[in-house]
């Protein structure tokens, strides 16, 4: 099979993605083989490439944004047959037996294998997961291409979404808008919070007007029109950490969504912390992903992408990397080759 393949991290100009040719996987006991039909391009498949994250595994074939069909089945698999549309994530699997998996929270679990991290991702024209991390959407009328970038920004946003706490008729407000941000603003608007978004983007700010933003402009210059009940943080920049806890209230909680993150100095804590809550997104859960393809079903949450031709990923992670991508979300299209 032909995949894309990190060896050696280096600047994406410089080429870290190298196709090879390589012995189509077969599935172990309990495992699927999935032949992959659209795979989103996620800027941390960015980071890894370009060493940002220390590989994990090497070489490694990212891409953690998938949707396929189901081609093969190991021994004792239950789940799904041969043909079955199904998605896979960020989490493919966990020990399932330490203190964090029995309560619920795999996403703390130290054993966690991550697609296209820890395992071999989408970036391939095939791909294994065990089938309790493969997400059924045999009964999901969304499209393929819509449902790639649900399997990252989309379930990484539910996950922010109910970290914030924030309640209907609440104020909430975002640093950056990109995927992740677009995804939460669509069911946050449908359930009545006025929502206040804070980007550098003049296309960004026009998408958030168009979607219902209640609110749209840079806290690095100017404050929101009232404070928020809750904060969704997506940029690294951890200098603007304090511009946005300056605009939330006491009881407010601020969420980090960043993979990494520059020093965070809070220099007014009376003011600007005393009273709030921090939390991160920390990996991602399936059951949040579970919850997530249902209200993206009852939404019909589609969003603007860019389709990419397999042959030409490089290229379009280069142009992500510059922001100079046509949509919101740029999608592999395996079926255009």
């Amino acid at each position: 099979m032909k995949a894309w393949v990190v060896e050696e991290p280096k600047s994406i100009e410089d080429g870290p993605l190298k196709m090879k040719e390589l012995p189509i996987p077969e599935p172990g006991k309990r495992e699927i083989r999935v032949r992959v039909t659209h795979c989103g391009i996620c800027r941390t498949d960015l980071h890894i490439a370009e060493g940002d994250i220390p590989l994990s595994k090497k070489p490694v074939v990212p891409g953690h944004e998938i949707v396929g069909i189901v081609d093969s089945l190991g021994n004792e698999t239950k789940r799904f047959r041969k043909g079955d549309r199904v998605g896979i994530s960020w989490l493919n699997s966990t020990c399932g037996e330490c203190k964090f998996c029995r309560r619920g929270e795999e996403n703390y679990c130290p054993t966690i294998k991550r697609t296209g991290y820890d395992v071999d991702g989408g970036f391939a024209e095939y791909v294994l997961v065990h089938e309790d991390f493969a997400f059924d959407l045999r009964e999901i009328s969304l499209s393929s291409e819509d449902l790639a970038p649900i399997m990252c920004p989309g379930i990484t946003g539910h996950f922010a979404f109910k970290l914030s706490e924030i309640k209907v008729g609440e104020r909430l407000g975002m640093l950056g808008f990109g995927p992740t941000a677009y995804y939460i603003l669509r069911v946050a608007k449908s359930m009545d919070i006025e929502v206040y978004i804070s980007t550098r983007s003049e296309e960004h700010k026009k998408i958030a007007k168009e979607y219902g933003a209640d609110w749209v402009g840079n806290i690095a210059h100017e404050n929101f029109p009232n404070k928020v009940d809750a904060f969704i943080f997506f940029p690294t920049a951890g200098h603007l950490v304090e511009r946005a806890l300056e605009n939330t209230l006491p009881s407010a909680v601020l969420v980090l969504g960043a993979v990494t993150m520059t020093p965070i100095t809070i220099q007014n804590y009376t003011a600007n912390l005393w009273g709030r809550k921090i939390k991160t997104v920390y990996q991602v859960r399936r059951d949040y992903g579970r919850e997530f393809l249902k209200v993206a079903e009852k939404l019909n949450l589609t969003i603007e992408k860019e389709f990419v031709k397999f042959e030409k990923v490089p290229r379009a992670m280069l142009r992500l990397k510059k922001g100079k991508i046509e949509g919101m979300v740029q999608v592999i299209d395996f079926e255009d080759n």
